[in-house]
């Protein structure tokens, strides 16, 4: 198997807010990318969750029950993250990664001090495991 940092989308060319963007400059974030979760990092750098759509629906739902409630002063950091993404770091077996894969659309990658360096995309990871898979397996998947 390759290094799956060959795999890597690093930090320059993912997506992801800051714990100190509004609710709204998420919610824009949401609607511009179409993805359904991004990373958040705080001012170090450092992965501190994954943010959902279903997070920001439950901070909006929340402010409509709670007049009290002002999302317009609601930073990243205010809202509750229930999705529990699963971050690894560099040196991760690719096994693991794999299992990480499963119940995840993407896996945070950091280094030894938690900063952020990018993501893996279940994608990638699916495609490297497809060129190990002997050719008549894929064949006979294909006829039934």
């Amino acid at each position: 198997m390759k290094n799956h940092l060959f795999y890597l989308l690093p930090k320059c060319d993912t997506i992801f807010l800051t714990n100190t963007d509004s609710f709204q400059q998420a919610y824009n974030m949401f609607i511009i990318t179409n993805y359904t979760a991004l990373p958040v990092i705080n001012k170090k750098g450092q992965y501190i969750g994954t943010v959902c759509e279903g997070d920001l629906l439950r901070s909006l739902n929340l402010s409509l029950s709670h007049p009290e409630i002002d999302l317009d002063s609601f930073e990243i950091k205010d809202i509750e993250f229930k999705t529990k993404v699963e971050v690894a770091r560099i040196n991760e077996s690719y096994e693991h990664l794999v299992e990480l894969a499963v119940n995840q659309n993407f896996i945070p990658l950091v280094d030894d001090q938690g900063i952020f360096i990018g993501i893996l995309r279940r994608q990638e990871l699916i495609k490297e495991l497809m060129t190990y898979l002997p050719q008549n397996s894929l064949s006979i998947e294909k006829a039934e």
